[in-house]
């Protein structure tokens, strides 16, 4: 590993040059760009000089056609006004006297040097300037006859001038001469001078400098092309690297989490007899590593379902200054006797909200408190009963009716799965008798139970089926329930079962398992259908019906053809993404949905998936409840027109549909809700329904009705208070009677005949 951080370390600083060679690279780009736009700038100066040369050269040839005598009369105007400033004019206007000028003024001369360096400067002027009469005469010769008469005169001009000029020295000829002449002999002299010949000296360096730009070009550009390919490389291996430390990453996050199972189990085997061998002579079973994670993930289900409860019980309270010094006191004292003082609470709010009238153990609607006639489709409270549970500190999980077409008996039973974390039991009872137990066993140890389906008979009698962290496990619905006839090993958890004509398994890593009839259940060949990406989730609920599946996975629900197994239609049931759908349950054309921790229900069309309605349970709780927590749905079902809602607090709320055999749609009204008075004190677990003979009192006559059964820890009536709270010790850690596992189960009034809509 230390070698893999040294070479990755290596490879980076080898990264971080490359990175600065090619930030050079940008500098040189940059550069080539300045040079270019210099190159075009001299460029364009090059033509501008020579076309301004070639008019110097026009104007020249035309100065020396047409004004020669002008210039004559000029100078020797200039040279009688002032003879001093002229030559010093003649002298700073011609390069080469100017610098052989500056050349004696600059070097100290001698008395003996002086006269004959005059006498050779004389000299050089008068020749100079003999040459240039002697051009004029030779111009003006070829000028023609059509000029002579011109000629002659500026001949004799130029001989009255000659004579008048003073040929002792060239100082005293010039000191004679106009200054206007002498200025246009200065511009004569300019044009003439070797300050063009520098001009293309310097346009001819130009072009030197231009030739080394464009090869400096050429250079940049093979440079460019080399960069470029080395910055492609440098990329390609950059992101190697960046998988690859990516995947360490992932490798070391693994290890971690395999050494945190490691050491948890460790501890929970130092109670078993197996302890005393070592840690490393022992194989850890797959079993026992998914026990520990299926009790991490329990742990922090319900740690997320505290942060909730917390939250809002804090966001109420910051509402409401209801606050007392007997309640802040009561911070200090146990919770037993906090939700004791909660409860009575709860009960003098009930009191004052929603009055005395009540209807078989239910309020009022909430949109009338006013004095009502009992209603005839009420559910009527039939039983409160205690679990008879080997483990009194043992927990409901889910439960199941087994309907008396599926077990072949003459009465309906109720499987129920509670325990621990790391055992189930299996408690089969007979809802319409209290206090009967028909069985009673444990399952295997290292297959803790999940969920729970009954699965009508197709060819031989029906059989309920358990979905375990291991696998899925078949019991016998009828005589010899404890005895398991078949059992199958898969690689996740099953988390949610549903049967029609197959039997779908919805597995902890977002996967679907089909299982077909052919001649008896052969559970080892099943087909399997992924639908989740990473993170994975389990899939906690299918609904299956007319040949569709409905699927809950993160907040999507998936629609799919359970005989061709392909998704037909997704759609969102919530607008965040972290939400996981946790209920679906049909009534008539429509699919009432939860997700976990979300007090809001939605409404769908079966067919298209559409929303139809969503009724939000916050307002409803808290005006009834205040601030029992926490405010979840818990369990959700569709049961004679009714929409049953169990919350996390324990309370049970129903809301007739408006559903009929005309109106298939199953809406309702937050105002027709109710509230039943008798609940849980923790979540409710499940609400299910179980179709029963009952016998009529005072005549034999025997009808069919239906149980709807609800199952969570505790009872507590909200509208009675609890006076046997008040002389139980708090330390006691045995749980009281009324905090215990308990069963309500109430009688629909109305005969259980099938409705067409639903």
């Amino acid at each position: 590993m230390k070698g893999r951080e040294k070479e990755i370390e290596r490879r980076g600083r080898e990264l971080e040059k490359k990175a600065r060679e090619q930030a050079d690279q940008v500098a040189l780009e940059e550069q080539k760009a300045n040079l270019s736009r210099e190159l075009s700038t001299l460029r364009h100066t090059h033509n501008k000089l020579a076309h301004t040369y070639r008019e110097l050269l026009e104007r020249r040839k035309d100065s020396e056609r047409d004004s020669p005598l002008k210039e004559q009369k000029t100078i020797d105007i200039a040279v009688k006004s002032d003879p001093d400033h002229f030559v010093s004019d003649i002298i700073s206007s011609t390069p080469e006297l100017a610098q052989f000028h500056g050349c004696v003024d600059a070097t100290p001369v001698r008395p003996d040097t002086e006269e004959p360096l005059r006498d050779e400067l004389e000299a050089s002027l008068e020749d100079e300037m003999r040459e240039e009469k002697e051009e004029e005469k030779e111009h003006k010769v070829e000028e023609g006859n059509t000029h002579e008469k011109v000629e002659e005169e500026e001949v004799e001009e130029d001989s009255m001038e000659w004579e008048l000029r003073n040929t002792d020295s060239v100082f005293s000829e010039l000191s004679e001469l106009s200054r206007d002449y002498v200025e246009s002999v200065d511009r004569g002299a300019s044009v003439r001078s070797a300050d063009q010949f520098e001009e293309i000296l310097s346009h001819h360096e130009e072009l030197k400098v231009t030739e080394l730009v464009e090869v400096a070009r050429k250079t940049l550009i093979s440079r460019v092309v080399e960069l470029t390919d080395d910055r492609s490389a440098l990329k390609l291996e950059v992101t190697s690297l960046q998988e690859t430390v990516s995947r360490l990453e992932g490798r070391m996050k693994e290890k971690e989490e395999e050494t945190k199972l490691r050491k948890e189990l460790e501890r929970c085997q130092s109670e078993d007899p197996d302890a005393s061998l070592l840690t490393s002579t022992r194989h850890f079973s797959r079993s026992e590593m998914a026990r520990v994670v299926m009790e991490k993930n329990q742990y922090k289900q319900r740690l997320f379902e505290l942060q909730e409860a917390v939250r809002r019980s804090q966001t109420i309270a910051t509402k409401e200054e209801r606050l007392t010094e007997d309640k802040r006191s009561s911070v200090w004292r146990s919770p037993r006797v906090r939700r004791r003082e909660l409860y009575r609470e709860i009960r003098s709010h009930i009191w004052e909200t929603l009055g005395k009238q009540q209807m078989h153990g239910w309020s009022t609607p909430l949109a009338n408190t006013q004095p009502v006639p009992e209603s005839k489709d009420v559910p009527v409270l039939v039983q409160l009963r205690l679990l008879d549970q080997r483990d009194s500190t043992a927990k409901l999980n889910c439960a199941v009716a087994v309907a008396p077409e599926i077990s072949g008996e003459a009465t309906c039973s109720v499987w129920v799965v509670s325990g621990p974390a790391s055992c189930s039991d299996i408690t089969v009872i007979d809802p319409a008798r209290s206090n009967t137990v028909l069985d009673q066993f444990s399952l295997p140890p290292t297959a803790p139970a999940l969920c729970i389906c009954a699965v009508p008979p197709i060819d031989t009698a029906g059989t309920v089926w358990i979905g375990t962290q291991e696998g899925i496990l078949v019991h016998s619905a009828s005589a010899g329930r404890r005895r398991c006839l078949q059992s199958v090993s898969l690689s996740e958890g099953v988390h949610s079962l549903c049967s029609q004509g197959q039997v779908v398994a919805g597995l902890a890593d977002g996967t679907l398992a089909f299982f077909s009839h052919s001649s008896g259940w052969n559970l080892q060949s099943h087909s399997v259908m992924p639908l989740g990406s990473n993170p994975l989730q389990p899939i906690r609920c299918c609904l299956a019906k007319d040949g569709r599946l409905w699927v809950g996975y993160w907040n999507r629900v998936h629609v799919v053809d359970i005989d061709s197994k392909k998704v037909e239609q997704t759609f969102s049931v919530s607008e965040r993404n972290e939400q996981q759908v946790r209920f679906l349950c049909a009534g008539g054309c429509g699919v009432w949905t939860s997700c976990r921790l979300d007090p809001i229900l939605r409404l769908f069309d079966w067919s298209t998936g559409r929303p139809l309605q969503e009724v939000d349970f916050t307002a409803l709780v808290t005006k009834t409840l205040l601030t029992l927590s926490p405010l979840q749905i818990s369990s959700l079902t569709v049961i004679s027109g009714r929409l049953w809602v169990g919350t996390g607090g324990g309370a049970i709320f129903s809301i007739p549909l408006s559903i009929s055999e005309a109106v298939s749609i199953p809406y309702c009204s937050i105002a027709s809700a109710q509230l039943c008075y008798h609940g849980h004190r923790q979540a409710v677990r499940f609400i299910i329904a179980a179709p029963c003979l009952m016998t009529s009192p005072g005549s034999n006559t025997v009808t069919t009705s239906q149980l709807i059964l609800s199952g969570g820890e505790g009872y507590i009536n909200f509208r009675i208070d609890d006076a046997s709270d008040e002389s139980v010790e708090l330390s006691q850690a045995t749980p009281q009677r009324s905090e215990r596992s308990h069963m309500i189960i109430w009688q629909n009034p109305t005969p259980a005949v099938p409705s067409p809509a639903l």
